[in-house]
């Protein structure tokens, strides 16, 4: 297994390019493993923050608990 090695990036191309060329990565590597591919991952009808907010006032509200 390979890993990258950490280092000090710095200055912002090679901040995107060092982002680019791991985000290329993790997408190959997705694929080889026969992954779901994040556009293909389906969204739900609330975010988490919608449903803690929710939640936390059925809470305070004493509905649960």
């Amino acid at each position: 297994m390979q890993y990258f090695k950490i280092k000090a990036i710095r200055g912002k191309e090679n901040a995107n390019k060092t982002h680019f060329v791991v985000g290329k990565k993790v997408r190959q590597t997705i694929k080889e493993l026969g992954g779901t591919m994040p556009e293909d991952i389906e969204m739900p009808e609330k975010s988490i923050k919608e449903i803690e907010e929710k939640h936390k006032k059925r809470l305070l509200q004493g509905e649960i608990g």
